[in-house]
């Protein structure tokens, strides 16, 4: 989460909480002046009552936007819990050749099967983006220049009693 959307519902409930205070004050010397025991200066009044509504006006445009950011940052708050939610059902794996994926749980599986997911993504982009493949490597679904390696099967040789190389058989297995 951004510190700059906290500083902005704050700076937004400062000004709203000084308008308020501001509308009070003019209620405050409205009352005087209708209450007081001064002959009633109308225009005055006028001018009090005018400036009231203006104040009120404002607000109440800034209490729309406050809790316009409130609400969009509970909604930031909110996604932020699901995502911490969610990467806790992974935990960090190291492959056999030593590169480190993400992996579910197996206690947090839920049903489904057990996968693996690009750290990159994770960390970077807050996104879970499986890693697909088939055999000594696998690559991000999401960025196939994310490719990890799971093992390192060694290339098979050529039987030396076979010496006759075949393109449709290129390990001699007839």
């Amino acid at each position: 989460m951004e510190l700059s959307q906290i500083n902005e519902v704050l700076g937004l409930a400062t000004s709203a909480v000084g308008l308020t205070g501001k509308a009070t004050s003019t209620v405050a010397a409205i009352k005087g002046l209708i209450e007081g025991d001064k002959p009633k200066d109308s225009g005055e009044a006028a001018k009090l009552l005018n400036a009231l509504a203006s104040e009120l006006t404002a607000a109440n445009m800034l209490n729309v936007q406050l809790s316009d950011a409130l609400k969009t940052l509970s909604q930031t708050l909110q996604r932020q819990d699901e995502f911490e939610r969610e990467k806790a059902r992974y935990e960090l794996f190291q492959t056999g050749e030593r590169d480190l994926v993400f992996r579910l749980r197996e206690d947090q599986a839920n049903g489904q099967p057990i996968h693996f997911i690009c750290p990159v993504c994770l960390n970077r982009d807050k996104l879970f983006s499986f890693i697909a493949g088939e055999g000594d490597f696998k690559v991000c679904q999401t960025d196939n220049n994310h490719v990890f390696r799971f093992r390192d099967t060694p290339i098979r040789q050529p039987s030396r009693l076979n010496t006759r190389w075949d393109p449709l058989d290129p390990y001699g297995d007839d």
